[in-house]
């Protein structure tokens, strides 16, 4: 039995740009966070602290600065600062991972959970002690799928194998479009891989209504306005649908970004205001209203983005609505029945998805049938971010 076992142990998070003080906030009053869905992934962290009786050390890059000490935790919102581009950002990325170990290793963590947003892997290996352990936890793809590896990336990749390869006491990976190209980067030898999925609490969709039963067809579209997420070909899409003629299809687009105040101008320019409506960033319970009143889901990602899952697709299913999406969204392979496959990029097919959809009710009905029969995995605790890492733990102590 190595000598870590001895003491209490003590587990770090860098949980990437979520504001964690808040989030430890709600989860030591037993309520979950509002503005997600799904149950946070600090939130698991430290309810597995919690089980496992050990102290625990969340750090987020979230702009508020915040710290919040108690008995058995250290929370702090350590902000990262403004964005820098080029070898600037690579840079402020190895800075602040340093920054991170600095106080894990400070407040005597054993393992340090590390959320990809956190920075690049690979300065672990020059700044950690040694007797701090590292467990990477990969939500985005490390590259876009659908897109050539850069020259900067092959080089990251190169600098990461060594803890892909075995380096690390485990890798958390949210899909298998991940785990390949964990498997890439450490030459299809990788160290032991845990994979989860995001998980919900069963009465989080319970009270939603049946979709409307008169027209208009409410499409939703729920995440981040930035041009990377398909927010500008939804609205040529919307464009579209107005010149050939389908005034019963409303496009509704919830959440906020660097493209907002573009996107609301080019609708009033294009004169679709009428059919498509930008609500803003919109807390669960409005959420939750929006998601009664739609029809189907909309995902549109493009193959410029790195997505490692894309929850809203599953919240689509929960919710029992229908999802149009394409293959660059990962959470597609759990959830297909449910969803209309789109190629990626491929935007007059994503037209045609909607307009068959919004007027083909027997496909409408299977689709909704189909998100009846693929919600439960969402439901199970042993398929969650925290029942992996609790393996993890588990596995680490034994070695």
């Amino acid at each position: 039995m190595s000598s870590h076992n001895h003491r209490s142990l003590c587990l770090a998070y860098a949980a990437g740009p979520g504001d964690v003080v808040a989030t430890f906030t709600d989860w030591r009053r037993g309520e979950d966070d509002p503005h997600q869905m799904a149950i946070t992934y600090s939130g698991q962290f430290f309810e597995v602290c919690r089980q496992l009786k050990a102290r625990g050390v969340a750090i987020s890059s979230c702009p508020r600065a915040d710290r919040v000490r108690t008995e058995q935790f250290y929370v702090e919102n350590l902000p990262k600062g403004p964005a820098s581009h080029g070898l600037g950002f690579h840079l402020q990325q190895i800075h602040y991972v340093r920054q991170v170990i600095r106080k894990a290793a400070a407040e005597g963590a054993d393992l340090l959970i590390m959320a990809d947003a956190t920075g690049h892997f690979f300065p672990f290996r020059w700044f950690a002690p040694r007797r701090l352990a590292l467990v990477p936890s990969l939500h985005c793809t490390l590259w876009p799928r659908f897109k050539p590896l850069s020259r900067v990336q092959k080089i990251i990749n190169l600098l990461n194998r060594e803890i892909f390869q075995g380096g690390a006491a485990g890798i958390l990976c949210l899909s298998q479009d991940i785990q390949d190209q964990v498997r890439i980067i450490s030459g299809n030898r990788p160290g032991p891989v845990f994979s989860f999925i995001p998980t919900y609490r069963k009465g989080v969709f319970d009270g939603l209504p049946e979709p409307p039963a008169r027209p208009p067809f409410n499409l939703l579209y729920a995440g981040r306005l930035e041009k990377e997420k398909g927010v500008f070909e939804l609205l040529q899409i919307a464009v579209d649908l107005k010149k050939s003629g389908n005034n019963g299809i409303f496009i509704n687009l919830c959440g906020d970004g660097s493209q907002e105040a573009a996107l609301r101008r080019a609708a009033a320019e294009k004169g679709i205001e009428d059919i498509f409506h930008i609500y803003g960033y919109c807390r669960r319970p409005l959420m939750l209203d929006h998601i009664g009143r739609s029809h189907a889901f909309i995902v549109p990602t493009t193959t410029a983005f790195g997505e490692g899952f894309n929850k809203v697709v599953a919240e689509g299913i929960l919710a029992g609505r229908p999802v149009i999406t394409s293959a660059v969204c990962p959470a597609l392979e759990h959830v297909r029945d449910g969803v209309i496959e789109v190629p990626p990029d491929d935007w007059d097919g994503y037209r045609r998805a909607i307009v068959k959809l919004a007027g083909d009710h027997a496909l409408y009905g299977d689709k909704r049938q189909a998100c009846a029969r693929l919600q439960q995995p969402f439901y199970d605790p042993a398929r969650s971010w925290g029942a992996a890492l609790m393996m993890i733990v588990a596995r680490w102590q034994h070695d």
